[in-house]
């Protein structure tokens, strides 16, 4: 199981000290993961600090190269067009997760194991894509989000891609988002929101996300409708570590 899924699986679980050294102080327990796109490793740098999840860049693998993050934030890189070769290369210079977009990534970049895969989804979501797309084994898709009032069928449009491909969603947001909104994107199936911008844009991010509260319900991938899916061996593996 990649970091990624491994952060996925385990939100809104307190961090744990043992042993009987002393305990460094945690924060909040948070309900939903903010992944920032960065445009460089000093802004990646920033974004850790100021208590992301993960950040993304965009590039080759030589833009990894020495990048270390505070806060155990994860690193991933955008690689719309990827190969197998560039992937391995990535993951060798830390990267933890890639995205990329499958009508120009080459098949060999599915070939590195270890690696988080999240995929940019795009408009075309017909019932036969995302069928398909259920059958990568990803850790999430990229869907786009408009920050705002979300109504009852945008949460349903939501909830039919998460099930259909069988994996989490990253809403890539158009604006900074509030609590609220991340909330609602929560429910349906979007643990992880994708933020851009200023310093204050991706702080105030954070900020929202961490107002965001515990689930009222369990709702995970594992207890979500897959609506014509046969989930993946893999994914009940998943499933199985959550008990």
């Amino acid at each position: 199981m990649s970091k990624f899924r491994t952060r996925i699986r385990d939100i809104g679980r307190a961090p744990a000290g043992f042993g009987f050294g002393t305990v460094m102080p945690q924060r909040s327990t948070r309900h939903m993961l903010v992944v920032a796109e960065v445009e460089d490793a000093a802004a990646a740098t920033a974004a850790a600090e100021a208590g992301v999840d993960a950040v993304v860049l965009r590039g080759s693998a030589s833009a990894l190269e020495g990048l270390k993050l505070t806060n155990n934030a994860l690193i991933g890189i955008w690689l719309e067009d990827a190969t197998g070769t560039e992937v391995s290369a990535a993951q060798k210079a830390g990267a933890d997760f890639f995205l990329f977009d499958d009508g120009r990534a080459h098949a060999s970049a599915l070939t590195p194991t270890d690696i988080g895969r999240i995929l940019l989804l795009g408009p075309d979501q017909e019932t036969e894509r995302l069928r398909s797309v259920a059958a990568l084994d990803l850790d999430a898709v990229v869907v786009t989000g408009e920050v705002g009032a979300t109504t009852v069928r945008d949460q349903l449009t939501l909830r039919r891609v998460a099930g259909m491909t069988g994996a989490s969603l990253l809403v890539a947001a158009n604006a900074v988002p509030d609590t609220q909104t991340l909330e609602a994107w929560r429910d349906a199936g979007a643990p992880a929101v994708l933020v851009s911008g200023s310093a204050s844009d991706i702080r105030a991010a954070v900020l929202a996300a961490d107002a965001v509260p515990a689930s009222k319900r369990r709702d995970d991938r594992g207890a979500m409708p897959i609506i014509g899916v046969t989930r993946s061996s893999s994914h009940d593996h998943d499933d199985e570590d959550d008990d």
